[in-house]
């Protein structure tokens, strides 16, 4: 029996992020090998709703969001540490850089196990203690930057997102990428028949700073009058909803835009087969997984900022990054205007999002880990490394 632990701070039945999404798939993954136990830890999964826990793999909750705890993941420090030790694992995966990067590379350490840290975005790969500006949260911050680079230079396997991601590591770390995996998900078959008016316009994220939201508002707003348009926002408000209310007024008070809250992965997905175009107006990701749902659905990716692996969009012709606001004003309208355009754009991404964002990816991610984890176990047996046959047991 091969024993992975896969940890993330939430998982997507109680807070859905992509983070959360992509440990969910390959805990999913991991859980289909024959021989492969499977625990999920999170902080908190007593939410986490009865029908999601139907799950092939176990789930087991390390904290708690109640008072000071949530002002900082490193609160769960111990509670992480002994769910380790009393598991045992084999190897052990871990997304986002924070305090728990830090525990699980001690752990692993200590075991003489690998371990798996997965960069969740390019925050990860930010060497200033201070990202967040200055709050009354900022002893938990630089707490959480130190330990979580601490845990970082001292993991055995780095997984990137994006070949950018690789050479920014190595620059700034001295680390050298295990591999580059891109996120993956299910996809469907066949691009989805568009209607033909309105047009859509899509815009989905968690609304928090990075992501921009009042950007796409204003987007709505330069349109209001043209008919053959619409804009739709879908998306949780993080953080407390009062410092949203200026927004979420103005959203209320642009007739040509309606906002949706916060929708399932599906729900999203479904959203995408409608609409004609997604918008994504963050300052910086690492790799959405909404680029991915947009492409696999035929709605045209068009960012300010973002290009997800050094110009893959603009190289390879299936979004736009246009590089400013008025850019992207511009790329909307003659989007909007042109539907041989989007079609061909459409083709290409989707083509593009088969070869490269399948479940597939996920099984060569699973497939190393367990490799590694049975390497591990013969190193440790007193057996020579490279005897392993590549396969768990």
């Amino acid at each position: 029996m091969t024993k992975v632990c896969v940890v993330v701070q939430n998982h997507p039945g109680v807070v859905m992020g992509g983070a959360q999404y992509q440990g969910h798939l390959l805990a999913e993954e991991l859980a289909r090998r024959e021989g492969v136990e499977v625990t999920y830890l999170a902080r908190d999964v007593s939410k986490l709703e009865v029908s999601a826990r139907n799950l092939p793999y176990a789930v087991r909750s390390i904290g708690t969001w109640v008072g000071i705890r949530r002002r900082a993941a490193l609160f769960d420090a111990t509670e992480l540490w002994h769910a380790l030790c009393e598991i045992q694992p084999d190897v052990v995966y871990q997304q986002m850089r924070q305090s728990y990067t830090a525990v699980c590379a001690h752990y692993a350490r200590r075991a003489g196990i690998p371990f798996f840290f997965q960069i969740a975005s390019d925050l990860d790969l930010e060497r200033r203690w201070v990202t967040n500006g200055v709050s009354a949260n900022l002893p938990f911050d630089v707490a959480e930057a130190i330990m979580g680079m601490w845990g970082l230079t001292h993991t055995s396997h780095v997984i990137a997102q994006t070949a950018r991601q690789k050479r920014v590591l190595h620059e700034r770390f001295g680390k050298d990428a295990a591999a580059v995996v891109r996120n993956f998900q299910p996809l469907p078959a066949s691009l989805p028949q568009k209607p033909e008016s309105p047009i859509e316009v899509l815009w989905v994220a968690n609304i928090k700073e990075v992501k921009r939201p009042e950007l796409f508002v204003e987007l709505a707003e330069s349109f209001v009058g043209r008919d053959d348009l619409k804009f739709t926002m879908a998306g949780r408000p993080s953080g407390l909803h009062r410092r949203y209310a200026p927004l979420m007024r103005r959203i209320a008070r642009t007739p040509n835009l309606e906002y949706l809250g916060e929708l399932s992965i599906d729900d999203v997905n479904q959203r995408m087969t409608q609409a004609a175009m997604h918008v994504n107006t963050s300052s910086f990701e690492g790799f959405p997984n909404t680029f991915i749902q947009a492409w696999a659905n035929g709605a045209i990716v068009a960012t300010i900022n973002v290009d997800p692996d050094e110009e893959t969009m603009e190289k390879l012709g299936i979004g736009v990054c246009a590089g400013s606001f008025a850019g992207l004003r511009n790329t909307v309208d003659q989007l909007a205007r042109s539907p041989d355009k989007r079609h061909e754009i459409a083709r290409r991404a989707f083509a593009f999002a088969q070869a490269n964002h399948s479940l597939a990816r996920g099984a060569q991610l699973a497939d190393q880990m367990l490799i590694a984890a049975v390497e591990s176990r013969r190193s440790r047996a007193g057996s020579p490394a490279g005897s392993s046959s590549g396969t768990a047991t």
